[in-house]
């Protein structure tokens, strides 16, 4: 039974909106007793939940109705709560937690809030300094030209009132040929030009025969749900029966004894503690990033054949260190093996089971921890959840927002035809879900130094989405909605839009409002990096109120991609 009052329907079929508006600190405050009483192995006891203080503006800096900001901040401040925990296991007395909810408002924005010796992030991707720069990991894969570049966006069907999200992944050529269009058609000039080339074709289809066709190449693609339409689904179902922060004991483990935390002169949470990073794009690394924060050694391992998205590089690789390794030798599959002998974490967010057919899933690691006797946490990161027919399939954060209800709530919140979807405003599941898995992994390692055993995590993007339109979390009114609006002058949101689209609609509204909360200095961290003198990326989320040595931070900034 809800206990927060909502009324049903405002943005659509499934959806919950606020009677009362709440302040964004009190609101995470709310919400995070919430979601500390639905965490298996939480602790939710009042008393240990006010030790995070929560502070800042009133109403939120992101556009829409989610509640996007309220989560970040509860995540961030689980996270904090975890920490602190594990700090007092190695007789470190951390003080308070310190949530500033402006803050992780910026944090879902991490990617596009970056300077390197004066250049904004737009600015440094015409510059040319990331391909000069470490490996090119990119080649233009998406940013090439505009048909690349609209092969990630939300498009009518052929069905009335019914939209589809394509999503070419890192293949557009291949993804493009399938539905008889060219990736580098010379024809093509502008992102108008491709969206209503590409238009023509989808509107052919329906949203099943577009899935179907996605499914059966092995791409991704995700017709645009109501909440409640998702909820009904067999998929839907069989996420809602796991929790968002879902971790537990793998079964046959529990001989292994505890493992005591690293002793070290470093004060931070997991100094000591050495983490594998098997991903690429934004969670998986975002991951990786808030650990080394915490202290961990976080080894980051490339394949030189992987394209990934290479603005990513100046961002999410702080206080990494990186391997590049090519699977498909002998011996670079031994030398990660090597690596991985002595790992306490491994977090992996490929698709489920392809670590799995190359001997690096679950079960191996799982082996490999009985056989030292010392036991592992393996993090699992994909977009639909760790079961169901849906689970093997690839998908994005895009993808997770059209399943899931969030892009058809934007849509129906911006005044759009019914159907019309737009995505959330920033990569928010992604990093929302780089926020859980960083909490799964503090959980489990308390519990490992505690109890003995390995652990095993699961973190979806879709849970992270269905989660914020929960009852109990609530959606704002739409007088809120239009309050920010006003606030901010963002300019308009349409299906179009893919995510480096609307990272610039959003930073440009925040440099345009007087308060300017994007350009804090306080809220930045700046080094010395191998792109440039001056280096300035988001500070960490959060703080303890013990200081600085106890507090996360990084050791340097974000190195470039291929162990350069």
């Amino acid at each position: 039974m809800a206990t927060h009052e909502t009324v049903t329907d405002v943005y659509g079929p499934g959806t919950f909106t606020d009677v009362d508006f709440t302040p964004v600190p009190q609101d995470a405050r709310r919400v995070l007793e919430y979601f500390a009483k639905k965490t298996p192995g939480f602790n939710s006891d009042p008393a240990f939940l006010d030790n995070v203080k929560f502070t800042g503006g009133d109403l939120p800096i992101l556009p829409g109705p989610i509640k996007a900001q309220v989560l970040s901040a509860v995540c961030q401040g689980m996270i904090g709560l975890a920490a602190k925990e594990v700090s007092a296991l190695k007789g470190i007395e951390t003080g308070s937690i310190h949530v500033d909810t402006d803050l992780v408002g910026l944090y879902p924005a991490t990617v596009g809030l970056v300077e390197i010796d004066g250049m904004d992030a737009t600015e440094i991707q015409k510059s040319g300094l990331l391909q000069r720069v470490g490996l090119d990991v990119d080649k233009g894969v998406i940013s090439k030209n505009p048909m690349r570049f609209r092969s990630w966006a939300i498009f009518p069907t052929r069905e009335e009132n019914v939209n589809f999200q394509i999503l070419s992944s890192l293949d557009p050529p291949g993804f493009l040929k399938v539905f008889g269009l060219e990736a580098d058609d010379p024809s093509v000039k502008t992102n108008e030009e491709a969206y209503e080339k590409i238009k023509s074709v989808t509107t052919k289809y329906s949203a099943r025969e577009l899935e179907h066709i996605c499914i059966e190449h092995g791409f991704c693609g995700q017709t645009c749900l109501s909440p409640q339409a998702w909820r009904e689904t067999m998929m839907g179902k069989s996420l809602a029966k796991h929790p968002m922060i879902n971790y537990k004991q793998v079964r046959g483990t529990e001989s292994i004894p505890p493992a005591p935390l690293p002793k070290t002169s470093d004060k931070r949470p997991l100094a000591g503690i050495k983490v594998v990073e098997l991903s690429r794009v934004i969670a998986g690394p975002a991951v990786g990033t808030a650990l080394a924060a915490l202290g961990a050694d976080v080894i980051k391992v490339q394949s030189p054949h992987l394209p990934d998205l290479q603005f990513l590089s100046i961002t999410l690789m702080a206080g990494k260190r990186v391997v590049q390794l090519d699977l498909t030798k002998a011996s670079d599959r031994d030398q990660l093996l090597s690596i991985l002998e002595d790992a306490d974490v491994v977090v992996q967010a490929f698709r489920m089971k392809s670590l799995e057919r190359k001997g690096l899933g679950l079960d191996d690691m799982v082996e490999l921890a009985k056989k030292r006797n010392k036991g592992m946490v393996y993090v699992d990161i994909n977009c639909y959840g760790p079961d169901g027919y849906y689970t093997e399939r690839p998908g994005y954060q895009q993808i997770a927002d059209c399943a899931s209800g969030c892009s058809y709530v934007n849509g129906k919140a911006y005044g759009l035809d019914e159907g019309t979807s737009v995505l959330p405003s920033l990569p928010i599941a992604d990093m929302l879900t780089g926020a859980v898995g960083t909490l799964v992994t503090l959980l489990a390692i308390r519990d490992r130094t505690k109890q003995g055993g390995s652990y095993h995590s699961h973190v979806a993007l879709v849970s992270l989405d269905t989660a914020q339109l929960e009852q109990e979390v609530g959606l704002y009114p739409p007088q809120i909605v239009s309050q920010v609006q006003s606030k901010f002058n963002f300019a308009p949101m349409r299906p179009q839009h893919m995510v480096t689209d609307l990272l610039n609609i959003i930073i440009a509204g925040w440099r345009g409002n007087e308060e300017k909360v994007s350009e804090r200095e306080e809220y930045y961290v700046e080094f010395e990096t191998q792109f440039g003198k001056k280096h300035k990326i988001l500070a960490p989320a959060w703080k303890f109120e013990g200081g600085e040595d106890v507090s996360p931070r990084w050791d340097w900034g974000p190195v470039p991609n291929g162990g350069v």
